[in-house]
């Protein structure tokens, strides 16, 4: 899959978005409530990654800024690119709870929820807290780095700001 805002191996993904990416790229983002999934193939060595903001669609926006839109769309495009489930490791990132909503909760819950139910280990999780955080992920070796911060600011969203 071709990106077009790959920039020197590096590419901020934004709500809503969905990457497959079998090449080496550094996948990098800011969460608070939202939800960073990816999903490694350890055996094929690349990686799906997409990024939510809300739980479900309640089928009125079938789009992935939704979780349960989201990852099973991101389930079933590794499935369609050869992976076999049994391959894959989850990497979960984000979801922190504010005292506004519980987004982020639900956020987690959900993609806990739609792993399990297709079988995929949970290999690493850093979610919840009232921290955000920013990421960057490894779509070759399914590393990360997260640093949790007190605020997200603009900038945090550069080149798309």
């Amino acid at each position: 899959m071709a990106i077009h805002d790959v920039v020197e191996n590096k590419y901020l993904i934004k709500p809503g978005y969905l990457v497959i990416y079998k090449e080496d790229l550094h996948v990098y983002g800011v969460l608070a409530s939202g939800v960073f999934v990816a999903l490694c193939d350890e055996r094929k060595k690349y990686s799906g990654c997409c990024f939510y903001l809300y739980p479900n669609s309640y089928k009125s926006k079938d789009t992935p800024k939704y979780g349960d839109i989201a990852v099973s769309h991101l389930i079933s495009k590794m499935k369609k690119e050869g992976s076999s489930l049994s391959d894959i490791k989850a990497h979960v990132i984000g979801g922190s709870i504010n005292d506004k909503n519980d987004y982020g909760k639900k956020n987690t819950d959900k993609a806990i929820e739609l792993l399990k139910r297709n079988n995929i280990e949970v290999h690493s999780e850093d979610t919840g807290g009232r921290l955000a955080r920013k990421f960057i992920y490894h779509t070759k070796t399914g590393e990360s780095m997260v640093m949790k911060v007190h605020n997200v600011r603009k900038k945090d969203w550069y080149p798309y700001c």
